[in-house]
């Protein structure tokens, strides 16, 4: 697969965005207490099973995503800003929604932790489209 055309910064970039607005989203600050009271875990129970090797998971998977839709733009042949949003939530919405919506429905997970990650990842997205949309 070519990548001619990949802004291969601004993918980087909005990989470290997407895994800061992580941080800034699930901590106490944000939802952090809202999400361990949605998943019914207590903060001593999240960090008993933390490893860093969760959190290197999360960064090659956030780059997975961005060099997705960097990938879709460049199929499209449309950086612009407007363009690169619309992507990116088209993005968040169609699939990231539907497919742990589907999941969150069949294992029992309440609408609040759907609608903490869920809305996570959207956002995430849309900052992705954001940021490649005005670097290019």
């Amino acid at each position: 697969m070519e990548s001619a055309g990949i802004n291969w910064l601004a993918v980087i970039a909005s990989t470290i965005a997407y895994m800061v607005l992580g941080a800034l989203w699930y901590s106490p600050a944000l939802f952090g207490k809202a999400w361990m009271s949605a998943l019914g875990k207590t903060e001593e129970e999240i960090k008993a099973q933390s490893s860093p090797l969760n959190y290197i998971w999360a960064l090659i998977l956030s780059f997975i995503a961005a060099y997705g839709i960097a990938r879709i733009l460049n199929w499209i042949g449309d950086y612009s800003v407007s363009r690169s949003i619309i992507v990116s939530l088209l993005a968040g919405i169609c699939f990231v929604f539907t497919t742990m919506g589907v999941n969150d429905i069949f294992e029992g997970k309440s609408r609040s932790l759907t609608a903490i990650n869920v809305l996570y990842h959207i956002i995430g997205f849309f900052i992705i489209g954001l940021i490649l949309g005005i670097w290019r």
